[in-house]
């Protein structure tokens, strides 16, 4: 049993098994979800009307959500977050035509701008009221191994049941989702909340929050790093499977590649968590970035099924390395007071670039293949790395002055 109380869990086992939960619910529909809005009767454009729907919904809301998180409780917003999002996979699983798409759309995102910083905020905050600051990375690293674990098996679990109907992935996901807000709700409670909720008003976390961020120039460089990073990110995640199937690949094989690429992305976050308490954030980034700059020039080169999965590892790899590391870098400038709130804020000033990243590579991809898409993820990646090379780095961050 997971205990009779929150207390007598370290918050990062809640962590993992939270976030391991969430992420396995959209790992469900990973290798199918582009091609179940193909075969609906969508084009590429229409794919990314739709995701990109998503993402100006989630960036519309992901600030203020952030203020709610700190203002009325990390652990209650997350788990409602967890729980719409299960609603919006649901939705999913009953839909057939674009304004459902878009509603389902709508619920994950306000489910998702729930859910982005408060969880994550929570652990900081509750690592720090044990004096285990300094642990985040590596425990940011064990977490994306973690939800590896069960993404892995999602996502093949997804490709299973696609082959019985492209719907029922889609309520494999929401039942997973579910499960997730179950737990945060239960297990969160007491602690890892802002340390002045009482004291300030909802629009005093909105300021305060947009003040740190926009004070701080390590803080300015990472989302200009990240704002890259999200225009070149939509040229693989949502092209190499309907691509790999142009290829020759099936889809019993698209949900092995899914598996294969999530099990790179868990292994290395493990090790980016670790490598970065040692090496450095800033050296990780850059060179993670690199990386899949790399890999976007390699898959425009493969021809084969097998050959473009080896070229798309380096991506994975990058990613996985990267995430724990820039992470923890971020919340080395942030108030512990807003922290959800400028977590919340950095998102949504990074998923407007998203939204256009996914109209480019639905553009390039409809204008020719989405070889054209690789070559515009590489260069969009290799400015992304040197903007993380370029994060100033002071002598006294913010958060060690908490």
């Amino acid at each position: 049993m997971l205990g009779s109380g929150s207390a007598r869990l370290r918050p990062e086992l809640i962590y993992y098994l939270v976030e391991s939960l969430l992420s396995a619910s959209p790992a469900f529909i990973a290798s199918v979800y582009v091609i179940f809005l193909l075969e609906s009767g969508l084009d590429y454009r229409g794919v990314a009307l739709v995701d990109g729907f998503y993402v100006v919904t989630s960036a519309l809301l992901d600030f203020p959500t952030g203020g709610l998180a700190d203002k009325y409780g990390r652990g209650k917003i997350a788990s409602l977050g967890c729980l719409l999002v299960g609603m919006g996979l649901l939705s999913y699983s009953l839909s057939s035509t674009l304004p459902e798409f878009l509603f389902s759309e709508f619920l994950a995102a306000l489910g998702t701008a729930l859910y982005s910083g408060a969880l994550l905020s929570w652990l900081v905050d509750s690592l720090r009221e044990e004096g285990r600051g300094e642990e985040l990375a590596p425990v940011l690293g064990k977490a994306g191994t973690i939800s590896w674990l069960g993404s892995v098996v999602a996502a093949f679990v997804g490709g299973v049941l696609a082959e019985v109907d492209l719907h029922v992935p889609f309520a494999a996901g929401a039942v997973t989702a579910i499960a997730a807000c179950a737990v945060a709700a239960r297990y969160t409670r007491g602690r890892g909340e802002s340390p002045s909720p009482g004291q300030r008003s909802y629009l005093g976390f909105l300021k305060g929050g947009a003040s740190a961020l926009f004070s701080s120039r390590p803080l300015i460089w990472l989302t200009a790093a990240g704002a890259l990073s999200a225009l070149g990110h939509p040229c693989f995640t949502l092209t190499w499977a309907p691509h790999m199937e142009s290829l020759g690949a099936t889809k019993w094989m698209l949900g092995a590649a899914s598996s294969v690429l999530m099990a790179t992305v868990g292994f290395s976050q493990y090790a980016g968590g670790r490598l970065a308490a040692r090496l450095g954030y800033k050296r990780i980034a850059v060179l993670s970035t690199l990386a899949m700059s790399a890999s976007f020039a390699l898959m425009t080169a493969a021809y084969e099924p097998a050959i473009f999965l080896l070229a798309a590892l380096p991506f994975e790899l990058g990613l996985g390395l990267r995430t724990p590391a820039v992470g923890a870098w971020i919340n080395e400038f942030i108030p512990s007071e807003e922290r959800a709130t400028v977590v919340s804020l950095r998102r949504t000033l990074l998923l407007p670039f998203s939204a256009s990243g996914m109209a480019i590579m639905g553009f390039l991809s409809d204008l020719g293949t989405p070889r054209l898409a690789f070559k515009f993820g590489m260069a969009a990646l290799a400015f992304s790395s040197w903007a993380y090379y370029a994060v100033p780095e002071p002598k006294h961050p913010t958060d060690h002055e908490d």
